[in-house]
């Protein structure tokens, strides 16, 4: 599905509970399937919100999903590690007899800061491919279909859905 004739919507977490769903996807393509969204926290949480949407859009949470354990198991630790081994080396050269280069401590800085920055990724990823995500205590839908959004206003009057488009 194409971001022409799609618009980006969020709704707060407190009002997802209580929703009504349209029939029809509000995102993706495929059969209808409840999919559960994951909640931005350790990679081993299992907090998720159930939704309604097409089968491509849960293959596509299923991927930001995937990206966000892989930063959680795998490159998280390895910032720690990299932040672990500078303080060593810095007590090292302050209390003992080691004296490291300067560099050392500006690779790993960097290094250590472009991995954080890679933390980043999934919901960049989530944004770019139109899965739905949370953020900010809101569940987000970049690419929302317009008419099935104004099913949703109209099954849900007392819900505030954000980047609703204005009637015509």
């Amino acid at each position: 599905m194409g971001t022409q004739g799609t618009t980006p919507i969020r709704i707060g977490l407190h009002e997802v509970a209580g929703l009504r769903w349209p029939q029809q996807v509000l995102t993706g393509d495929g059969g209808r399937e409840t999919v559960a969204v994951p909640l931005p926290r350790l990679p081993w949480s299992r907090a998720a919100i159930e939704v309604p949407m097409g089968a491509s859009a849960a293959r596509s949470v299923e991927r930001v999903t995937r990206l966000r354990k892989i930063f959680g198991y795998g490159v998280a630790p390895m910032v720690i590690l990299l932040f672990v081994a500078a303080d060593v080396l810095l007590l090292w050269g302050r209390f003992g007899d080691l004296n490291p280069p300067t560099v050392i401590f500006a690779v790993l800085g960097v290094a250590g800061v472009v991995l954080i920055l890679g933390g980043l990724v999934p919901d960049a990823v989530a944004r770019a491919t139109g899965a739905p995500y949370v953020a900010r205590d809101h569940l987000r839908f970049p690419k929302a279909r317009p008419d099935v959004v104004a099913q949703l206003v109209k099954l849900n009057p007392k819900v505030t859905i954000d980047g609703v488009p204005a009637a015509r």
